[in-house]
């Protein structure tokens, strides 16, 4: 049998192989943490700038240094360098989704509106499209601006707010921004998003109780509310949300016939336009309940058989008298 002879030297150099292997992580992580401390130290006594090499150091040793890159961002809020506390916010989001300080130092960074002078509402919501775009109807995932004129476009619509709080195309534009910055940076932001589309429709239906139209804003914020809580799996808010459009649907309908007499009816299960003497007249069909209504100018002006009975009836009476006259013949 052969021995196998390892000097004590062998050994050694191995052990201090294995350590290196194995401990170099530690090490490293021990070198950022120790760069950390030092430079919270001269945070403390207000020596920026050395609190921003020491933070610098500790990123470079670990870039996914959470608190070192969140108080990165607080020595350039206290040097008024805030472009660069921006940077280090979105690296905190990128590491951490969830940091909530980050979060709220991120959205509270972007607040000018120095590009709009003037007492109009509409003159910064005009500019807040502007920076995202000037998008049609609702902005798209695929096609999005960049997150940093998304946020900078916040501030116009919170502006536009505060001089007219009743514009709800304020809160359905700000709630679409949040919407995108949501899939784009954290999804912190849905919570904002679906809070101001709520604000778009409260606002338009605690203004127009029972009016049959409404601006496109307020459908579109059912429709990207109730989209966005579908792809968040909120199906009991959800499924409240559409129960309040179809009731919200329902009730002009419903007042405009009790004002006349007629009750138990709701949303028309079919409606037809007919243009007359220039006039757009509505039939509201009920082929449940074989009912008709006509709604012209704002109220019911009468009613008439079921539209699709009626050619029946016609028809059979015509048939009958034809009948009648060839006997007496």
């Amino acid at each position: 049998m052969k021995k196998i002879r390892i000097h004590r030297a062998s050994i050694t150099i191995i052990i201090f192989l294995l350590f290196s292997l194995l401990g170099s992580g530690l090490v490293y992580s021990q070198d950022a943490q120790s760069f950390y401390k030092t430079g919270y130290e001269y945070f403390l006594q207000e020596n920026y700038q050395k609190a921003e090499e020491y933070y610098k150091n500790a990123i470079d040793q670990n870039p996914d240094f959470e608190k070192a890159h969140y108080w990165l961002g607080k020595v350039y809020v206290k040097t008024r360098d805030y472009g660069k506390a921006v940077q280090q916010w979105r690296e905190v989001l990128r590491i951490n989704t969830q940091n909530q300080y980050a979060f709220w130092n991120l959205l509270n960074s972007y607040t000018n509106t120095s590009s709009v002078k003037s007492n109009s509402a509409n003159d910064y919501i005009n500019e807040g499209i502007r920076l995202i775009g000037n998008p049609g109807v609702y902005l798209e995932d695929d096609n999005a601006p960049s997150i940093d004129a998304l946020l900078s476009s916040v501030p116009y619509f919170n502006k536009s707010i505060d001089i007219e709080p009743d514009l709800i195309e304020s809160y359905y534009w700000i709630a679409e921004v949040y919407r995108i910055l949501g899939v784009k940076l954290t999804s912190q932001f849905f919570n904002l998003s679906i809070e101001n589309y709520e604000k778009a429709i409260d606002t338009e239906e605690a203004r127009n109780t029972i009016s049959f139209s409404h601006p496109s804003d307020y459908w579109f914020a059912y429709s990207q509310l109730g989209e966005l809580l579908n792809d968040l799996r909120m199906n009991d808010k959800k499924e409240k949300l559409w129960l309040r459009l179809e009731n919200a649907r329902i009730l002009p309908y419903q007042q405009a016939l009790q004002d006349k007499g007629y009750i138990n009816y709701g949303f028309p299960p079919e409606i037809e336009v007919e243009l007359v003497d220039e006039k757009y007249v509505e039939y509201w069909i009920y082929p449940e309940k074989s009912m008709t209504f006509i709604f012209e100018d704002g109220e019911i002006k009468g009613e008439k058989e079921d539209l699709q009975i009626l050619p029946i009836i016609e028809q059979t009476l015509n048939e009958t008298e034809s009948i009648e006259i060839s006997i007496e013949e």
